[in-house]
C-alpha cells in the first residue's frame, strides 16, 4: 500500500521537476511553432547555458544572475546558428533538417567535451542544502527557486507573445509565413528571434537546473528526449500546451516511481509518448 503522504510528496516533487521540463519544452515548441524545424541540438544549448552559469559562478557571480547571463549568451548563439545554418535548411526535406540539427548536436556536445573534458561540474550554493518540511512533503529550496523561475519565464513569454508588437508578429509568422510577409513582417528577423529565444529559454533552464543537478557535456541528451515528449503531449506548436505537458510528465515520472522500480519511471514517460503518437498525435492542444 502506498501512503497518502507519499502520494502528496510525489505530486509536489513532480510539479517542481516538471517545471524544468516545461521550460526546456517551451523553447522547443516555440522553434517548431514558428519555423517547423525539429531541433535535435536543443538539449545541448541547455548544457551551454549551464556552463555559462558555472563559469560565472567560479568568478563569484550569483547563479541566478548567471541564469540571466546564460539566457543572453545562448540567445545570441542561437541567432548566430539560425543565420549561419538553420536559415539554409528551412525549405529542405525533413530528413535533411534532422541530419543537420543532429550534426549540430554532435558538434556542440563533443566540441565541449574535447575543449573542457568529460568532467562533471557542480554549482555549490548555500540554498542547495536548505529544505522545508511541510507535513509529509520535503521542499528543496533550490527546486522552489527553479519552479519560481519557470513560472516567471512562462509569464514573461506570454506577455511577449500577446502584448508586444514583436510577439504578435512572431505569432502571425507561425500561422502563415506568406501572409505575414505580405503584411510587412520581416520573416527572417522573426526566425532569428524564434530560434534565439527558443534555445535561450533552454539555456536559462540549464542554468537553473545546475542549482541541483550536475553539469557535464552529455547532460542535454535526456532533457532533449523529455522535451520532445513534452512538445508531443502539449501539441506541436502549442507553447503553453508544452508547458502544461512538462508538468504532466514530471507528475507521471514522480508518481509512477511509487508503483514501479524508480529506475523504470522514465520508461513510463516514454510509454506515454508512444501512446500519444498512436492515439492522439496532435497532442492535448495541437491542431489537426
Amino acid at each position: 500500500m502506498v501512503a497518502l503522504g507519499d502520494v502528496v510528496a510525489a505530486t509536489v516533487d513532480g510539479i517542481l521537476t516538471g517545471s524544468i521540463y516545461a521550460m526546456v519544452g517551451v523553447g522547443l515548441a516555440l522553434i517548431w511553432g514558428v519555423m517547423e524545424i525539429i531541433n535535435f541540438a536543443h538539449g545541448d544549448y541547455m548544457m551551454l547555458g549551464a556552463l555559462v552559469a558555472y563559469f560565472l559562478y567560479l568568478l563569484g557571480v550569483n547563479p541566478l544572475v548567471g541564469a540571466v547571463a546564460a539566457f543572453v549568451v545562448v540567445y545570441f548563439l542561437g541567432v548566430a546558428t539560425q543565420r549561419a545554418i538553420i536559415n539554409r535548411i528551412l525549405d529542405a526535406p525533413l530528413l535533411t533538417q534532422i541530419a543537420v540539427t543532429f550534426a549540430l548536436l554532435l558538434i556542440i556536445r563533443y566540441g565541449v567535451e574535447a575543449a573542457l573534458g568529460p568532467y562533471t561540474r557542480r554549482i555549490q550554493t548555500w540554498y542547495a542544502n536548505v529544505f522545508y518540511h511541510v507535513g509529509p512533503v520535503t521542499l528543496p529550496l533550490a527546486k522552489l527557486i527553479a519552479f519560481a523561475v519557470s513560472l516567471l519565464t512562462a509569464l514573461g513569454l506570454y506577455v511577449f507573445l500577446f502584448k508586444t508588437n514583436t510577439g504578435i508578429a512572431l505569432r502571425a509568422t507561425s500561422q502563415n509565413r506568406d501572409v505575414a510577409q505580405l503584411m510587412g513582417i520581416n520573416v527572417k528577423k522573426m526566425y532569428d528571434i524564434a530560434f534565439g529565444l527558443g534555445v535561450a529559454i533552454a539555456g536559462a533552464a540549464g542554468a537553473i537546473l545546475a542549482l541541483f543537478y550536475p553539469i557535464f557535456p552529455e547532460m542535454g541528451a535526456f532533457f532533449a528526449l523529455i522535451a520532445f515528449i513534452v512538445v508531443v503531449l502539449g501539441g506541436f506548436g502549442s507553447v503553453f500546451g508544452a508547458y502544461l505537458g512538462g508538468i504532466i510528465i514530471g507528475l507521471i515520472e514522480s508518481l509512477s516511481a511509487l508503483f514501479v522500480t524508480p529506475a523504470l519511471k522514465d520508461v513510463v514517460a516514454f510509454t506515454i509518448f508512444l501512446l500519444i503518437i498512436l492515439f492522439k498525435p496532435t497532442g492535448l492542444f495541437g491542431k489537426g
